[in-house]
């Protein structure tokens, strides 16, 4: 019996936002702001959002054109060859627990800021139980959670923003057209606050209607749009130089105390934990149906294709949880939180690079193929823009704080043990299998007769 498909596009816009609007995002406003100049910030996220509608737009041919729960590794196999899909799919896999384990840093600076007397380990090691038990419990749960708290999400910090805005004074109104120097460096931050929007395709299994996904990635990067954009012109304004956020960790519950007082920082704490949630969640249910995926086709141990009585696949959801809350807990103690961020922003710019070139590729090899959803702009403009990633991409893994690019070594590192597993691991782990289910046929004294029936 097959599972029934019970999602619906309020989840796929959820899942989309909620992925994307990670607590790493209140970080990367005050550098959009401060290289923006202040008050343009909005100018220069406006433009990263047009650059990711065109991203969003090759991910929704893709996902028209092939629909799974393997999403990047069937596209790549089709589009590039067997082995490479592989690799590429799984240190993709992986940026999910970056994304995780940096978010994870976060929540817990805010939640100690608020509360020392309780460490902030225990705030994350709780929230990442709390996800996994209801995940547990299926899909349906899982999406009222996301849908829950990404509307909670947007709709709070679209509130807080206007009313900081309200409470004024304003600055001229030419300050919010005025682009500082550093325009150009900050639409390349902006476009990392809508990096992971693209995660909500592993799930094209699990919702009734396939125009779900496309629709629910172009809705949720206008509600990102709107509600980080007017945060960070909020921010802007009450912090008329925001150079003076950047030793922080917790620049929103700093606007938001400045702004509101007590109760600003303690909204600000509840949106920050409402990030925490839809990161967490998004994160757990949209990687482990791309994992049980690569194990049902024996690309992983069969183990992860394991699937509960809630239609879960359990062994799976509950291994990325151990990592995300194991890294998680490696970064809150090293503090090295950076190096996860520019690693996981730089393997997401070169996913949507080569979002690019798959639709391309694909558009001449399967030319009749149908396609629910067309990429804007092919080949040239798609071409243009998969060339802007790439360059984004590669920025972002060769940025450190040291002369060692560590983003671009812990990368690097992570294809090669990939490299390796594909072509020496996986071909013994196959053969073992082949054997194992030989010597049972053998074993079994199987006739031809019972062959045949």
């Amino acid at each position: 019996m097959a599972q029934p498909r019970v999602l619906s596009l309020k989840t796929a816009v959820s899942t989309s936002a909620g992925l994307a609007s990670a607590a790493i995002n209140f970080l990367a406003c005050v550098e959009v702001a401060e290289y923006a100049g202040g008050s343009s910030a909005w100018i220069a996220l406006l433009a990263a959002g047009i650059l990711i509608v065109f991203s969003a737009s090759n991910f929704a041919e893709l996902s028209g054109l092939y629909p799974s729960a393997a999403a990047i590794r069937v596209w790549t196999k089709r589009g590039l060859n067997d082995s490479w899909s592989l690799i590429i799919s799984l240190v993709y896999a992986l940026t999910v627990i970056f994304v995780i384990a940096a978010d994870a840093f976060v929540l817990a600076q805010a939640f100690r800021r608020a509360i020392p007397a309780v460490p902030g380990w225990v705030w994350i090691a709780i929230l990442l139980v709390l996800v996994l038990w209801a995940n547990l419990r299926g899909i349906r749960v899982a999406g009222r959670i996301q849908d829950i708290n990404a509307m909670l999400l947007l709709a709070s910090l679209t509130i807080i923003a206007v009313v900081i805005l309200g409470k004024g004074p304003l600055p001229p109104v030419q300050q919010f057209f005025h682009l500082g120097h550093g325009i150009v460096q900050s639409i390349a931050l902006g476009v990392f606050i809508y990096v992971g929007f693209e995660w909500v395709t592993p799930l094209a299994e699990e919702f009734s209607d396939a125009k779900a996904i496309p629709r629910g990635m172009y809705l949720a990067l206008g509600l990102i749009a709107i509600a980080f954009g007017l945060f960070s012109v909020a921010l802007t304004t009450i912090f008329p130089r925001p150079a003076q956020l950047a030793s922080t960790f917790v620049p929103q519950l700093l606007a938001g105390q400045k702004a509101l007082g007590v109760w600003g920082f303690w909204w600000m704490l509840f949106v920050t934990a409402t990030t925490a949630m839809t990161t967490f969640n998004g994160g757990l249910f949209t990687a482990s149906r791309f994992i049980y995926s690569l194990a049902r086709e024996k690309a992983l141990p069969k183990q992860f294709s394991h699937l509960n009585s809630r239609w879960v696949p359990s062994y799976a959801l509950s291994a990325i949880a151990v990592l995300s809350l194991i890294l998680a807990l490696v970064i809150f103690e090293t503090r090295q939180y950076a190096v996860l961020i520019n690693a996981g922003a730089g393997v997401e710019g070169l996913v949507y690079a080569l979002s690019a070139l798959l639709v391309i590729r694909l558009r001449k090899k399967e030319p009749t193929r149908a396609r629910p959803f067309h990429a804007l702009g092919v080949p040239w403009l798609t071409a243009a823009v998969g060339i802007i990633f790439f360059v984004l991409g590669m920025a972002a893994l060769f940025t450190s704080s040291s002369a060692w690019p560590w983003p671009f070594m812990f990368i690097a590192s992570l294809v090669l043990l990939t490299m390796g597993y594909v072509h020496f691991v996986l071909p013994r782990m196959k053969e073992a299998q082949r054997r194992k289910v030989s010597s049972s046929i053998k074993g079994n004294k199987v006739t031809p007769e019972e062959t045949t029936k």
